[in-house]
């Protein structure tokens, strides 16, 4: 919305020097001559041009801000934070996509510009107020409790697709259901080979134990993060969300090696293609073994 209200006003900017350059010339007044430093209609067009000139600059400094944050390092810790440290371990759960964006880890603050970050919860999630904030953040801490790993260990024991579908047909009475425990099914047997090629599991078993809690915690803090910085939810619901999913991520995982792979695991039963996992799994290995990684820091327990 922003960026169409400046691109109008350069628009209109345009239009007014064009119109104060077509007056002048139906004035008839000479290029050259001696009124053109003094010509009104010639400082109208410089002050527009000047304009124009700052408008642009102002619309892509931003621009420039976020690209110069990618060129710094991935683990971007606030010196001035003022949660405690119990705190900072809570916001460490979204650490999987903050290493991605370069922003602040340990912070309320993202170090993101306003423009990036607003522009990224409605385009990627469709958030631009506090009632879909809070509608998207109830179904994000749903998935948080939300499993079908009991389904998908019996799924790897039956291995054939007609007895699958049958236990899948004998367990849900709802078909919205059924049909997502399939597809993640589909998925965990698609994934399992890469997932152990690439040392995230060792089989089968490994794959139902360590399950997918650290992708939809990783999710619901990252995105409650933002929406807390954009002023679509306040610091009492912020905390609430990340509350619920520290309480789900420590159910079932005990360190932040089970828990970086859990959130592999959980985007494999996403959907994400083949390169996209193993450019994540690059990114959750730099956090498990960097010395200067933040999870080397602070404990995964409680």
């Amino acid at each position: 919305m922003k960026k169409r209200t400046i691109f109008s006003v350069m628009f209109m900017l345009c239009l007014v020097a064009q119109e104060a350059s077509a007056f002048r010339l139906r004035l008839k007044v000479p290029t050259g001559s001696d009124s053109d430093e003094s010509s009104p209609y010639t400082w109208i067009i410089y002050a527009v041009i000047a304009i124009a000139v700052l408008v642009g600059l102002y619309t892509y400094l931003k621009q420039f801000k976020t690209v110069f944050r990618h060129l710094g390092s991935s683990f971007k810790m606030d010196a001035k934070t003022t949660l405690s440290s119990d705190q900072q371990r809570k916001v460490l759960l979204g650490a999987a996509y903050y290493v991605q964006d370069k922003v602040y880890m340990n912070s309320l603050k993202t170090g993101m510009t306003s423009e990036e970050r607003e522009e990224r919860l409605d385009d990627a999630w469709n958030i631009s107020n506090n009632k879909n904030a809070m509608n998207v953040l109830g179904e994000l801490k749903v998935e948080c409790k939300k499993s079908y790993f009991p389904q998908i260990a019996e799924a790897f024991k039956l291995k054939n697709q007609q007895d699958i579908d049958k236990y899948l047909n004998d367990t849900f009475v709802n078909q919205s259901d059924l049909l997502a425990c399939s597809k993640q099914i589909e998925r965990a047997f698609k994934s399992i080979g890469n997932l152990v090629k690439l040392g995230i599991v060792r089989n089968e078993d490994d794959f139902v134990r360590i399950g997918d809690a650290g992708w939809a915690t990783s999710r619901l803090v990252y995105v409650a993060r933002m929406c807390l910085e954009s002023k679509f939810i306040n610091e009492a619901e912020f905390w609430q969300f990340v509350d619920v999913a520290d309480e789900m991520a420590h159910q079932s995982l005990t360190s932040w090696e089970d828990f970086g792979k859990s959130y592999i695991i959980g985007l494999c039963l996403w959907g994400a293609s083949g390169y996209e996992v193993k450019h994540q799994v690059r990114e959750v290995n730099k956090l498990l073994e960097d010395p200067k990684s933040p999870w080397k820091t602070f404990p995964f327990g409680k």
